[in-house]
């Protein structure tokens, strides 16, 4: 009777057991972390992450920094298929082409990829959150230091950018602004660009074009602009803090945070897949008042504000 009693108990404590491990196998879920190199706005999502997988119960199992590398990239990718996560971060351009490339059957939420459309990112396990702030949402922030703009040009490369254009021509001209184009196809000619632009606009708004945005061109654009007393608008504040008058750009934590509360959403579905690509949830506003004192522009209203950053 004894030895049934006690085999009977073990048995019990086999089959508890076994749950229990199956339960918690299930219950915790894990992410790994892919950035393409080593930058501070990188590193900021990936603080943003981890603060919200710990709210959101995803343990991170590991960061990979690829060092801008493909080879480190591919060996990474070795490495996280053995570690076999429920989900997987990737920041930066080269993290996120890779893992698309090389993962299918994990699900992948992307950030920090600049016009991320070029790429074709979209995939049935593929989330992003689109690096550049809406149209809309960078015409108020600027329209905060500027007052309502009527005519805003733009510099662009329609095979780098033009998807940018056609989208934003739509949106500003429901916002009672005109988008004023100058199509190039070489860095040469952006200086005839300028030349061409120069008393037919309010502002220049910069975009993250390849073709356009060069250190000698960057350069050419900042100081023509100042002489001129056009203000500088750009969608990065590495551009604020080299001279242009101002940026609305993500707020890179927040980025982070985002991302784990895409990932939390995804693990919560029976088999989990895709949501898209959605809209960074917060941004900032970069200003320069070097900048801005030059133009004659006076922001004592605004500056104090919480989602505002001053420079220099």
């Amino acid at each position: 009777m004894i030895n049934k009693t006690r085999i009977y108990s073990i048995f019990i404590f086999i089959l508890w057991m076994l749950f229990h491990s199956t339960y918690c196998a299930h219950a915790e879920k894990t992410a790994v972390v892919i950035k393409s190199q080593n930058l501070s706005a990188y590193n900021e999502v990936v603080k943003g992450f981890q603060d919200e997988c710990i709210r959101k119960d995803i343990t991170i199992k590991s960061i990979y920094d690829l060092k801008g590398k493909m080879k480190i990239g591919q060996k990474a990718i070795r490495k996280i298929r053995k570690e076999k996560p429920d989900i997987i971060l990737t920041i930066g351009v080269l993290a996120t082409t890779i893992a698309k490339e090389r993962v299918k059957n994990i699900p992948i939420v992307f950030c920090m990829v600049i016009n991320h459309a070029r790429f074709q990112l979209a995939g049935a396990n593929i989330t992003g959150i689109a690096t550049e702030i809406s149209i809309e949402e960078q015409l108020k922030g600027h329209q905060a230091i500027l007052g309502q703009l009527k005519d805003l040009g733009v510099i662009y490369d329609p095979s780098k950018t033009g998807n940018i254009i056609v989208t934003a021509e739509e949106k500003v001209n429901d916002l009672g602004v005109n988008l004023v184009k100058y199509e190039i196809d070489s860095p040469k000619m952006v200086s005839n660009a300028m030349e061409n632009l120069i008393g037919k606009i309010d502002a220049l708004w910069l975009l993250p074009d390849s073709t356009v945005v060069t250190r000698k061109s960057f350069d050419l654009i900042k100081s023509t602009t100042l002489e001129n007393k056009i203000p500088l608008l750009c969608t990065s504040d590495v551009f604020v803090k080299a001279g242009a008058l101002a940026a609305v750009f993500s707020d890179y934590k927040c980025v982070g945070r985002q991302a784990a509360q895409l990932a939390g959403e995804i693990l919560k579905e029976p088999s989990p897949g895709s949501l898209g690509i959605v809209n960074p949830d917060s941004f900032k506003l970069a200003i320069n008042t070097d900048t801005a004192e030059k133009l004659g522009l006076q922001l004592e209203a605004i500056l104090g504000e919480p989602h505002i950053i001053v420079y220099p």
